[in-house]
C-alpha cells in the first residue's frame, strides 16, 4: 500500500513530539526546580519571619489577623456586628491594659458601619430598614441633642449624644441586615451566647477559683466578687442580667421543640440535631450567666434578675392566678426559711442591711463607716441629682453634663463625682429635665407594649392567621427573653447606670431584633 499524506502528517508529529521531548529532556533539571520555587520562597519568608524579634513578629501576625478580619467585615457587615457584640465588654479592661484612644468595640463598630454604608454605595440601593421603634428613639435622641444650651461641658454632651446615636445606628444596622438576610439573626444571636459564655466562665473562675483578687472585693477566704472583663462587679452583674434571660427564654423554648422531636420519628435525623444542640447550649448559658450574676454580689442585679423571673414566669405560664399563687408560696417559704435561720446569712445581710439607708435622700449628718460607706455614697449622689432637678426642672443641666455640674450641687462630704447618679431615672431627668424624663419612660414603656404584644401574638396564633408564617418557636422565646431583659435594665437602672462598657450596643441590637419579629415580616427561613 501507498503511503498518503495522513501518514506523513502522523509522522511529522511524532518528529515534532520527539523534539519536545528531547528539548525537555536536555533542560530538564531547571524545569524540574521551577516546580519547587513556591515551596523554598515560602520557606524562606517563614525563617525570615521566625528571626523576627518577638514584639515585631506579634506586631506582624495582629496585621496578618487585621487584614483578614477587615476583609471579612468588608465582605460580611453583618459578621463585624457579631465581633463588635464580643469585643463590647473588653472596653474597660483594654482601658486600664492599653490605654487606647479607642476600644476595640468601638474600632470594630465603626468599621462595621463604614463597610455597610460603602457596601450599599456601591450596590446603589439603599438597604436601610426602620420600624415603629425608631421614633421613640428619635425622639430621646433629639431631647439629648435640644439639651445643647443648657450643657457646661460640650465634651461630655457630645459623647453622650454619640453614645445614643449608636444605639441608634445599630438599632438600623439590626433590623436592615435580618430583613435582607434572616440568617443574620442567628449569627447576631450565636455572639451574644458565645459573649456570654466567655464573660460568665471568667466570673466564675474569678470568685472562687482563681484564689486571689482586688481587696476591695473580697467576701470571705478566698472569695471573691466576680467582675468579668468589666473591672466592676455592678456593671458586669448588669450584663449578666440582660443576657441571661434571652439565652432562658431560647433555651425553653427549645427544648420543647427537642423533646417533641424527640418523641417522633424524626429524633435522629439531621434536622433535629441544631435543636438539640441550642436546647443544651442556650440552657447551659442561662444556667452560667444566672449563676455569674449572683456571684457578682451585686444587690441591684440580685433585685433586677428577681424581678425579671417573676415577671418571665407569669407571662409565660399565661395564668395570672396560679402564677401569682406559685409566687406567694415562694415568698411565704422564704419567709419561713428566714425565721428559722435557714437562709444564708451573707446573703440575707446583703439584701437587708441598706433598707434602713434609703429611707431618705439627706445624707447630711449621716455617720459613715465601711459598712454603709457604698450605699452613703449612693444616696449623696441620688442627693446631688435632686438638687439638680429642683435648681433646673425643665431643661437639666445637659446631656451627658451630671459630672460637670456635680460640684455645684453636691454635698459637702462626697466631692468627687462618680459620673453619674447612680440612678438613671434621676440622672437623665438632671441632664434633660422633665420632658426628656418621660420621653425616656415612653420609650422603654412602647419596647416593653411592643415585647408584650409579640410573645402573646405568637403564643396563641389562633388568634391571627399571619402567624403561619413564624417559625415554630423562635419569636415566643426572643420575645420571653427579651421581656426579661427590659424588666431587668428598668429595676437595676433604679440603683446604677447600665449604659456603659458598650452595653448600649447591646441594647441597640435587642432593639433591632424585637422589631424584626413583626408578624407580617418573618419567614419561616428565619
Amino acid at each position: 500500500m501507498g503511503r498518503g499524506p495522513c501518514w506523513f502528517a502522523r509522522r511529522r508529529g511524532d518528529d515534532l513530539n520527539l523534539h519536545v521531548s528531547l528539548s525537555l529532556h536536555d533542560r530538564g533539571l531547571p524545569f524540574q526546580l521551577a516546580g519547587w520555587i513556591p515551596l523554598v520562597l515560602a520557606l524562606a519568608i517563614g525563617i525570615a519571619i521566625a528571626a523576627l524579634p518577638l514584639n515585631t513578629l506579634a506586631l506582624f501576625i495582629g496585621a496578618l489577623i487585621s487584614g483578614a478580619l477587615i476583609a471579612v467585615i468588608v465582605a460580611e457587615p453583618a459578621f463585624g456586628m457579631a465581633l463588635t457584640l464580643i469585643a463590647g465588654p473588653f472596653e474597660p479592661l483594654e482601658s486600664i491594659m492599653f490605654h487606647l484612644p479607642i476600644s476595640s468595640g468601638q474600632a470594630l463598630l465603626a468599621l462595621t458601619l463604614m463597610a455597610w454604608i460603602a457596601r450599599m454605595l456601591v450596590q446603589r440601593r439603599a438597604g436601610l430598614r426602620t420600624g415603629s421603634l425608631i421614633w421613640p428613639l428619635l425622639a430621646f435622641l433629639s431631647i439629648g441633642v435640644l439639651s445643647f444650651f443648657a450643657a457646661r461641658s460640650y465634651e461630655l454632651w457630645v459623647k453622650e449624644c454619640i453614645k445614643w446615636a449608636e444605639v441608634l445606628a445599630v438599632y438600623v444596622f439590626t433590623l436592615s441586615q435580618i430583613r435582607e438576610n434572616p440568617r443574620t439573626r442567628v449569627l447576631l444571636l450565636s455572639a451574644i451566647l458565645l459573649s456570654v459564655f466567655l464573660e460568665s466562665g471568667l466570673g466564675i473562675y474569678q470568685y472562687g477559683l482563681r484564689g486571689t483578687g482586688p481587696v476591695e472585693f473580697l467576701i470571705s477566704g478566698t472569695h471573691y466578687r466576680a467582675y468579668g472583663t468589666f473591672e466592676q462587679p455592678n456593671p458586669f452583674g448588669g450584663y449578666m442580667g440582660l443576657t441571661w434571660p434571652l439565652a432562658a427564654g431560647l433555651g425553653l423554648y427549645s427544648l420543647r421543640e427537642s423533646i417533641r422531636l424527640f418523641n417522633s420519628p424524626l429524633r435522629a435525623t439531621r434536622a433535629a440535631l441544631p435543636h438539640y444542640a441550642l436546647a443544651a447550649f442556650s440552657l447551659l448559658v442561662a444556667a452560667m450567666g444566672a449563676f455569674a450574676l449572683v456571684l457578682s454580689w451585686s444587690r441591684g442585679a440580685w433585685l433586677a434578675a428577681i424581678a425579671a423571673v417573676i415577671v418571665m414566669f407569669i407571662v409565660a405560664l399565661r395564668k395570672p392566678l396560679a402564677s401569682l399563687s406559685l409566687i406567694a408560696i415562694v415568698v411565704i417559704a422564704l419567709f419561713t426559711f428566714n425565721l428559722i435561720d435557714l437562709l444564708p446569712a451573707a446573703i440575707y445581710n446583703r439584701l437587708t442591711d441598706f433598707t434602713q439607708e434609703f429611707s431618705s435622700f439627706d445624707v447630711r449628718g449621716v455617720s459613715i463607716s465601711a459598712a454603709n460607706y457604698s450605699v452613703i455614697e449612693r444616696l449623696a449622689h441620688w442627693q446631688a441629682a435632686e438638687n439638680m432637678i429642683v435648681a433646673r426642672p425643665w431643661f437639666g443641666v445637659g446631656f451627658g453634663n451630671y459630672a460637670a455640674a456635680y460640684n455645684q450641687y453636691r454635698t459637702l462630704n462626697w466631692p468627687v463625682a462618680l459620673g453619674h447618679a447612680h440612678n438613671y431615672y434621676l440622672n437623665i431627668w438632671a441632664e434633660t429635665g422633665i420632658f426628656g424624663l418621660l420621653i425616656y419612660l415612653f420609650l422603654w414603656g412602647a419596647i416593653i407594649y411592643r415585647t408584650l404584644k409579640t410573645f402573646v401574638k405568637a403564643a396563641n396564633p389562633a388568634r391571627d392567621t399571619r402567624q403561619a408564617v413564624q417559625p415554630a418557636y423562635l419569636v415566643p422565646a426572643l420575645a420571653l427573653g427579651l421581656l426579661g431583659v427590659w424588666i431587668h435594665l428598668s429595676i437595676h437602672q433604679g440603683v446604677d447606670d447600665l449604659y456603659v462598657a458598650n452595653i448600649f450596643l447591646l441594647l441597640g441590637v435587642y432593639i433591632g431584633l424585637l422589631d424584626s419579629l413583626h408578624p407580617d415580616r418573618l419567614s419561616t427561613s428565619s
